[in-house]
């Protein structure tokens, strides 16, 4: 899990970033982000339902975390695929080809971990305001400084739910009848704590007296 931040200053960061009046911010989620599916459709319809940011993704990112389903979890490389599909099926627009986008930023001084050198340059090349992980690898100071905070996803989802309960609510009661076949509320808010948002769930919980 990322290291916690104060919770005002994670509000008032999210609210200054959703008044910029040029654009929506814009987001990358990590490959282990990419790696929970309930998390990633989650911030997937967040983007696409609130418009609270877009989301960008490229071929290197998708084949780091195709790789990670199969090696990981087990899966088929056809299931995989289709896991990895819901970026580039509900955001065309967020492609990013990363050969064709070079930066003079040094990627290492952005993360520990040479792996991770696409997902700082994919960040940069998008002029992202956020990068959503449970990594900590990724050197913050480096990336701040280019504008980009990294976030665990519980770091803006809980804010978010504050600012617009019921529109949240309204997304989390549409996963649960989409997911795995559809599911109890109570059955989709487990699996988003145990995914690493536990500060949501709990909102949410409370909020429908669960």
């Amino acid at each position: 899990m990322g290291s916690p931040i104060n919770g005002h200053a994670t509000l008032t960061r999210w609210a200054r970033r959703l008044s910029k009046p040029d654009r929506p911010p814009r987001a990358v989620l990590d490959t282990d982000i990419i790696y929970s599916r309930v998390l990633h459709e989650l911030l997937g319809r967040v983007a696409s339902e609130l418009r609270l940011f877009d989301l960008f993704w490229s071929e290197e990112l998708l084949a780091e975390a195709r790789r990670s389903l199969v090696a990981k979890k087990g899966l088929p490389g056809e299931v995989a695929q289709r896991w990895v599909a819901y970026l580039p099926q509900s955001f065309p627009a967020g492609h990013i080809n990363l050969d064709e986008a070079p930066t003079a930023v040094d990627l290492g001084s952005l993360t520990t971990d040479p792996a991770d050198h696409h997902v700082c340059a994919l960040a940069v090349a998008s002029g992202a305001d956020y990068l959503f992980t449970h990594d900590r690898g990724y050197l913050r100071a480096g990336l701040a400084g280019l504008g980009v905070d990294v976030l665990a996803p519980d770091q803006f989802l809980a804010p978010a739910f504050d600012a617009d309960t019921r529109g949240m609510l309204d997304i989390l009661e549409l996963q649960s009848h989409s997911w795995a076949g559809g599911r109890s509320i109570e059955e989709l808010l487990a699996a988003i704590e145990r995914a690493g948002a536990p500060s949501l769930a709990d909102k949410a919980r409370r909020s429908l007296s669960l």
